[in-house]
């Protein structure tokens, strides 16, 4: 029993196998565009249907002169920082983050380096100090990553305040923010925390818009093996990224999965799909793995869910979830992500709620309850 398994489960990918089995553009589509190399920021056809898509459920007013198809977050990621990086730059990620950020920036010869955290936010004087630093030395902070809106590992939602402070910090340094929004859409209902994405909080066409950039996917709401998102970015930005030697010799990303999604888009599937399957589905398997959590785990904390895919555990000091992490698997056949892998305490971890049913999440916390009795037991 894995809880490290961030992907949708069988259950939600029948329901998006369904959805897209009626498109079949090789029946409808027109063969001399759909297996050519592709408009090379994706059609124009998909960006508007994606946007309106977007904009309905995230409460944007993106354009469709603001997007780029991409393959998902990571290759979003990697197509920005190859594009508008340089080998040895320095990219900001706040503590926690997504875990495997720092390979997908490693591969492209960027540099991950912690941001200073205070009281779960970022402490901006001491990153301000850190940054002089790293430039007064030769260094280059390119990029800010952070994960704002039912943050992977922590749920946690940004403030529309909080949000305005990274822009207003990323403007006066000359950095770059990635913000990976791909659970902007995968609310349980209202947010008690509300903003609208980093975007729709700039002035467009400045400088603001060339440093702020939104990357996102389909990979939660329909399917990881869909290789199709986007990214949102400013005009400047487009026509750079457009430039890069990956898109100006293979052109567009992945057309053929877009003319799918762009009819799926266009029949309301994927609406259909988000709001009667996707957030209900993820809502009733997070309600299941919390009242597992309250029952069988009580000495842990945590920030309750309102969207996403996971939940981030803190235990008390004494329990190390590294060394917990080795005797769970091998011995109670019960996995996690130890909090240390998202630049996390020690003492934490992060589950995934999106795979398992709600029976089987149980029995995964009670594996969990045997493994710390255990490892108390030998600790003391």
């Amino acid at each position: 029993f894995n809880f490290g398994v961030g992907q949708p489960g069988p259950d939600l990918l029948e329901k998006a196998f369904s959805a897209l089995s009626g498109c079949n553009v090789f029946e409808e589509g027109d063969p001399s565009w759909i297996l050519q190399y592709g408009t090379v920021r994706g059609s124009e056809t998909f960006r508007r249907e994606l946007v309106k898509f977007y904009n309905k459920h995230a409460g944007s007013t993106a354009s469709e002169s603001e997007v780029i198809c991409s393959t998902g977050v990571s290759g979003g990621l990697q197509l920005l920082g190859s594009t508008l990086g340089r080998h040895g730059d320095v990219v900001f990620v706040e503590q926690p983050t997504y875990f495997l950020v720092k390979d997908i920036f490693d591969s492209i010869g960027l540099v991950t380096e912690k941001a200073p955290m205070q009281d779960g936010a970022i402490d901006f004087d001491l990153l301000t100090k850190r940054t002089e630093e790293l430039e007064s030395g030769g260094r280059k902070v390119a990029f800010l990553y952070c994960v704002p809106v039912h943050s992977n590992p922590t749920a946690k939602c940004y403030s529309k305040a909080y949000k305005e402070k990274l822009i207003e910090f990323c403007l006066e340094k000359d950095i770059t923010l990635l913000a990976d929004e791909v659970y902007e859409l995968l609310n349980f209902g209202p947010r008690s925390v509300k903003s609208p994405p980093f975007r729709d909080l700039i002035e467009k066409g400045g400088k603001q818009d060339s440093k702020i950039i939104s990357v996102s996917s389909f990979s939660k709401i329909c399917g990881p093996g869909l290789r199709l998102g986007w990214i949102l970015a400013g005009e400047e930005v487009v026509s750079k990224v457009k430039a890069n030697g990956l898109l100006k010799s293979g052109g567009g990303l992945n057309p053929i999965v877009a003319g799918i999604m762009t009819k799926a888009l266009e029949k309301g599937l994927m609406e259909k799909l988000l709001v009667e399957e996707v957030q209900p589905n993820l809502r009733k398997k997070c309600e299941s793995l919390c009242e597992a959590i309250d029952r069988h785990l009580p000495e842990c904390s945590y920030v309750t869910p309102e969207g996403g895919y996971f939940i981030f555990l803190t235990f008390p000091e004494e329990i190390n979830c590294d060394e917990l992490f080795e005797m769970s698997g091998s011995k109670h056949k019960v996995k996690f992500t130890p909090g240390s892998r998202c630049f996390g305490p020690p003492n934490s971890m992060r589950l995934s709620f999106a795979f398992y049913g709600s029976e089987e999440m149980e029995e995964g916390v009670l594996r969990l309850r045997k493994a710390i009795d255990e490892y108390k037991t030998i600790k003391s």
